[in-house]
């Protein structure tokens, strides 16, 4: 299988509460696992800024839904290309709910770890 990725950021048109957040998370994680698509996305009070990575049509698909999306505007693709090996293979769409609030972003980067380096490497790799 040929795995592509996408890096797209976008403005958030406004905040999610809990359960809106909830049911994002579960339909994309299902969506996303049938599809074979893995990834990861960072939520910042003024912006998002996600990878996704799978088969190049199943990407292509998603990113022409997340462009329609009425949650978020001005999306712009930031990276793309075919890709070897998956960054977020254990991730059908990276999140730790226990530790987020929506009224609070200071602990956002906390959240990822090391994987938000993994996301910058590969967005500003020449």
């Amino acid at each position: 299988m040929s795995l592509y990725y996408l890096i797209y950021s976008s403005v958030p048109t406004r905040i999610l509460n809990d359960a809106e957040l909830g049911q994002l998370l579960a339909t994309a994680r299902a969506e996303n696992n049938n599809h074979q698509v893995t990834g990861m996305l960072v939520c910042l009070a003024d912006s998002y800024v996600q990878l996704i990575e799978g088969p190049e049509e199943a990407i292509i698909t998603l990113y022409q839904n997340i462009v329609k999306d009425t949650r978020h505007e001005q999306v712009v693709t930031l990276k793309e290309g075919k890709t070897g090996v998956r960054v977020f293979s254990d991730w059908a769409m990276g999140f730790d709910k226990d530790n987020y609030t929506l009224t609070d972003y200071s602990n956002t980067f906390h959240l990822l770890d090391d994987n938000l380096s993994k996301l910058l490497d590969i967005l500003y790799d020449n």
